[in-house]
C-alpha cells in the first residue's frame, strides 16, 4: 500500500476520476461537469495504490486562513474496510499539516460519520441534505 500524491490532468487523475465517478456518482445518478472539473485546477489529489492500482483518493480544496475541505473520498468497494481509507486520511492531514494546514473540513455522508469521528473530526452544525442525500459537516484542528 502506497500514498501517493496526484497532478490534475494527469493519467493517474483519470483513474481518480474514474474511481470517484463509479463510487460516488455513478450510485447517484450524477456525472462530472465540465465546471466541476475545472474548478479542480487548484485542489490537492491523493490516492493509495496497491500493487500499482489505484484503490483510493481524496481531493483537498483550499480555503482561507489555512484550513483545506477534503472532498470526493473514495475507495474501490472491494477494498473497503481494510484501513486504507484511515492510511489515506492520516497521510493526506500529515503531507498539508506540514505545509501550514491546521484545520480540515469536509462534508461526510451519514453512514461516514463514524469512520472520520475515529480520526478526531467532530461535527460542526446540523446534517444537511447534499446531492439528495444526508450529510454531516466535520472538522478538526491540529497545531498551534
Amino acid at each position: 500500500m502506497e500514498f501517493v500524491t496526484i497532478q490534475w490532468c494527469t493519467p493517474l487523475y483519470q483513474e481518480a476520476l474514474d474511481l470517484r465517478h463509479e463510487v460516488l456518482r455513478k450510485p447517484l445518478g450524477i456525472s462530472f461537469s465540465p465546471e466541476d472539473l475545472d474548478a479542480e485546477h487548484s485542489d490537492r489529489h491523493f490516492g493509495v495504490t496497491v500493487d500499482g492500482v489505484l484503490v483510493a483518493t481524496l481531493s483537498a480544496r483550499p480555503l482561507d486562513g489555512g484550513a483545506v475541505k477534503f472532498r470526493q473520498m473514495a475507495v474501490a468497494p472491494e477494498h473497503q474496510n481494510k484501513g486504507i481509507g484511515a492510511f489515506l486520511m492520516r497521510n493526506a492531514e500529515e503531507l498539508l499539516g506540514d505545509s501550514g494546514v491546521r484545520s480540515f473540513r469536509l462534508h461526510a455522508r451519514e453512514e461516514a460519520t463514524g469512520f472520520y469521528e475515529k480520526l478526531g473530526y467532530q461535527n460542526v452544525d446540523a446534517p444537511f441534505v447534499e446531492v439528495g442525500i444526508p450529510h454531516q459537516a466535520m472538522q478538526k484542528h491540529v497545531g498551534a
